[in-house]
């Protein structure tokens, strides 16, 4: 894991998983449920490093690779008095064929707790998140990894008949253990507030002004149109938003969030943005085993955190899975998505690498479980980027086949 240069640890998440852990101790006799699971795939991959064909064709192996993933994971629900809580925890090795030095591993861990009464509910989540940065997201070709913690706390009271008053306030910091992109690092303080709707069935609608303030963990010498300048992400957010969380019908429910948001880039660079924000889902199951789900995202940072200014991300998708006889699991999605860079950190001149990048990618899934709690699954993927940059398209097609043993109940 990436040290920072004070030598202290970004571990404000894990300590939490951890005295929650440890809170739950006493209780273990008592754990509703517990399960425990370890898998091992094996993926071919025919474009590692995610670039165009040309250059792709010239690497050694052709950019083809054999990943090997060891994995093993691990939870518990239970309750501590009247608090729900659940505890997860994954770990894992990757081991590559072609190129040991990409040989990485990588843990999570999260923690949930519920405090549910007549008249309110407090909900807090922790996460950690270890683990290499794909090649998809960064223009890179050495190992990189990236530690991402995050604790947040909703709370709501009732204030008059099923309205009630809501609040919300979280923290994340974000690392990256590389020189192109640890000015990408960020520490984020995130706070909402307003009122909602919720009804006695567990249906809520909310409005909420809500604010994120970031500040960067690292500080780089970039090129600008006046000459190297010292570049430290520093961003403010300011969002009216919803949160919906709604079974429309017995077969069909929405979930997520959507809103208006003004994104004030305060760096030496200073790209504003504002416009629609949105990560909401609509789950549709017409028949008995068959959920399909379209979804659609608009912000202004990656999904991974790996980067949080300068961007703007619309993606929208669809998935379907069916399960028949309790035993068999068919899946396929498609997704297209679209990252405006208005500028890249990962160049000595940022502003060189603006571009627009739209990447279509589609899969398709068996999965079969047996009597012994084994489950085989077969996995094809199929990734395609076009960028206005001639260094970042690339098409990628990987296999996956993995075995999976469950243990406990």
């Amino acid at each position: 894991m990436p040290t920072p240069a004070n030598g202290v640890m970004p571990c404000a998440g894990s300590a939490l998983l951890a005295g929650l852990a440890l809170a739950a101790l006493p209780s273990a006799a008592r754990a509703q449920s517990h399960d425990l699971a370890a898998t091992v795939s094996i993926r071919y991959d025919d474009n590692l490093y995610r670039v165009p064909s040309g250059l792709r064709k010239t690497l050694p192996n052709s950019g083809e690779e054999v990943v090997t993933y060891l994995v093993v994971r691990g939870g518990v629900a239970t309750r501590i008095g009247v608090v729900a809580v659940n505890l997860k925890g994954t770990a894992g090795q990757r081991i590559h064929a072609y190129n040991p030095r990409f040989n990485a591993l990588n843990y999570a861990g999260s923690a949930s707790a519920t405090y549910k009464t007549g008249q309110g509910q407090v909900d807090a989540t922790a996460s950690y998140l270890h683990e290499p940065v794909v090649f998809d997201d960064a223009f890179i070709t050495h190992k990189t990894l990236r530690s991402t913690a995050d604790v947040n706390i909703v709370a709501s009271r009732n204030l008059l008949g099923n309205f009630r008053a809501v609040g919300r306030g979280g923290y994340q910091r974000s690392t990256i253990g590389s020189r192109e992109l640890e000015a990408n690092g960020t520490r984020i303080v995130r706070f909402s507030g307003g009122f909602g709707y919720f009804s006695p069935t567990g249906n809520s609608v909310t409005l909420e002004y809500a604010e994120q303030r970031a500040h960067g963990l690292a500080t780089t010498q970039i090129q600008t149109g006046t000459g190297l300048a010292p570049y430290r992400s520093d961003f403010r957010e300011r969002s009216v938003v919803s949160y919906i969380d709604y079974q429309l019908t017995g077969i069909t429910s929405l979930r997520g969030s959507f809103g208006y948001t003004w994104h004030d880039d305060r760096s030496v660079l200073d790209k504003d943005g504002r416009g629609i924000q949105a990560d909401i889902a609509l789950v549709w199951s017409p028949l008995p085993g068959l959920v399909i789900t379209p979804s659609f995202r608009r912000g202004f940072s990656t999904e991974s955190r790996v980067f949080s200014n300068g961007v703007q991300v619309t993606s929208y998708g669809i998935s379907a899975s069916e399960t028949l006889f309790g035993r068999v699991n068919f899946n396929l999605a498609l997704s297209r998505g679209s990252r405006r860079f208005r500028y890249d950190v990962q160049a000595p001149a940022p502003l060189a690498l603006d571009r627009n990048e739209v990447t279509t990618r589609a899969s398709a899934g068996l999965s079969y479980v047996t009597g012994s709690k084994f489950t085989l699954s077969l996995t094809y993927d199929h990734a395609q980027r076009d960028s206005t940059k001639v260094a970042f398209p690339y098409v990628a097609d990987a296999v996956t086949f993995s075995v999976t043993r469950a243990f406990g109940s």
